[in-house]
């Protein structure tokens, strides 16, 4: 037993004199080897709250005993950890090995889920925008919508108490546009090449039916008309430019109107139909995807007003929301105009397998919860979604 002890304590001793050493080597000449903080950071990002509690539940049994953590072992592991932090390779994400060597492949510095909705997958960051053919679509090519009956409305029946709802005493605060304004459903066109497109039915047509239903919540609210296609090929410009010519609708649109703060700029992804609808009893709905720029240096304040209205679309519409993505010069264009506001937002709405009517609950959802949202800050009196950035 004693000869145990002693061997230990002479590798102990022995490490500590390497440590001693390596430490004085390093702090000689000037040497700037260090371990960067947004490295550590990022690392102890990757940790849930559950996996504390569960390294700290093998000291107090209590929490273990009161908190069930289920978490993955593999990532939340304290050994997990530190291999991250010493080689930023992420265990169980091939990504963290191979993407900085791959050209094409995505790495987790680039893209990721800030939270994930249902049915996530790495799959969603490779989804950005198909090659886009520089043509307009006939409108001919369109396939009318069946219209649908309404059940007439039972005079009998007895109406819901009414609501609370916010009050923007008239002014209009919220902007939605749309930088690919032309996106359609293979339910309204068909496919030119690898887009769907349309010049009239298109996701310009659900921005326009969510600034009306928030107009209706008592959400001040205006829409652009603009068509940003026509006006790229109008300029022979390339489609890549959609979100430079966007951004000049939204600047003339502050410089008319100072009080707007939130922007939200409306695609339709190009996901499956199984991972962009949801029913909601009984309602179909295309599923949310936000989207956070990272280019934009205040890009956390963005991410922090999506996560919000994410957790209270989960409440409210449980799995309407995909989740909040972020998204670096590799997956996108990683900007998205959010630098003009903190309540700046890129929503995906349903993929090219939805419906126009799906796209419409949508909206009708979307500005529920936002309503909500709005209601719940004026309630406690704290700034919505930071201040306005001054202009």
């Amino acid at each position: 037993m004693a000869t145990l002890i002693q061997r230990q304590f002479v590798v102990l001793s022995f490490i500590t004199a390497v440590l001693f050493v390596l430490t004085g080597v390093l702090s000689l000449g000037n040497n700037r080897f260090i371990v960067a903080s947004s490295t550590i950071q990022q690392a102890a990002s990757h940790v849930s709250s559950l996996a504390i509690l569960n390294w700290m539940g093998r000291e107090i049994p209590i929490l273990t005993d009161t908190v069930q953590v289920n978490s993955d072992r593999r990532a939340n592991s304290v050994s997990g950890f530190l291999f991250q932090l010493a080689t930023s390779i992420q265990p169980g994400d091939l990504r963290s090995l191979l993407g900085r060597e791959l050209p094409g492949m995505v790495t987790t510095e680039d893209a990721r889920y800030v939270v994930a909705g249902k049915g996530a997958t790495l799959a969603d960051f490779y989804v950005e925008y198909p090659p886009h053919p520089r043509q307009v679509i006939d409108a001919s090519q369109s396939i009318p919508t069946q219209p649908t009956d309404s059940a007439e409305p039972d005079p009998h029946e007895e109406k819901p108490a009414p609501i609370a709802k916010p009050n923007t005493e008239g002014k209009k605060i919220v902007f939605v546009y749309n930088s690919h304004n032309r996106e359609s459903w293979y339910s309204e066109t068909k496919a030119v090449g690898s887009a769907v497109d349309h010049p009239t039915q298109n996701i310009s047509l659900v921005s326009k039916r969510l600034a009306e239903a928030l107009n209706e919540s008592g959400i001040g609210a205006d829409v652009s008309t603009e068509d940003i296609y026509q006006q790229l090929l109008n300029n022979n410009l390339n489609y890549a430019l959609s979100y430079a010519q966007s951004l000049k609708v939204l600047k003339a649109a502050t410089e008319k109107n100072r009080e707007l703060h939130y922007f939200f700029d409306l695609h339709r992804d190009t996901a499956p139909r199984d991972r962009t609808t949801v029913t909601i009893k009984g309602k179909t709905y295309a599923r949310v995807m936000f989207v956070i720029g990272k280019m934009n240096k205040n890009h956390e304040k963005n991410e922090a007003f999506a996560t919000e209205l994410h957790q209270l679309m989960e409440k409210m519409y449980p799995e309407l929301s995909r989740g909040v993505m972020e998204k670096g010069a590799k997956t996108g264009h990683a900007e998205y105009n959010q630098s003009i506001s903190p309540g700046s937002l890129l929503m995906e709405v349903g993929g090219t397998e939805n419906t126009l009517q799906e796209s419409l609950n949508t909206a009708e959802a979307l500005a529920d919860v936002f309503a909500a949202y709005y209601l719940q800050a004026e309630k406690v009196g704290k700034p919505v979604a930071e201040e306005p950035a001054k202009r």
